[in-house]
């Protein structure tokens, strides 16, 4: 699963790549079967914003977040994304859980 970066106002550095590709590791263990992911950082002034889209099993996850600093600012997206992934992983387990149980 690959990243896809966008970035405005702000230079590309492996720095930033490398600290959200290690956060987005656990968002990743709860989605199977990503198929797209999108992070968009900008920089305005002295505020950071980030947004991460995800597309996954049918779903789309969207967050996003503003900070003083790009890092806190990813942080904070990739644990509202890694909540929202974990519902969703909820969801369709209860989902399958409920199918099996009204086969009788």
């Amino acid at each position: 699963m690959e990243l896809e970066f966008t970035f405005r106002n702000i230079e590309s550095t492996e720095a930033i790549r490398a600290w959200a590709l290690k956060r987005f590791a656990k968002v990743h263990k709860h989605l199977p079967e990503p198929s797209a992911a999108h992070v968009t950082l900008t920089v305005d002034k002295h505020r950071h914003r980030a947004d991460l889209t995800v597309h996954a099993m049918g779903d789309v996850l969207h967050a996003s977040g503003e900070t003083d600093d790009m890092y806190a600012t990813l942080d904070a997206v990739m644990v509202k994304i890694e909540n929202a992934a974990q519902k969703q992983k909820d969801y369709h387990a209860q989902k399958r859980a409920g199918w099996k149980g009204s086969e009788r």
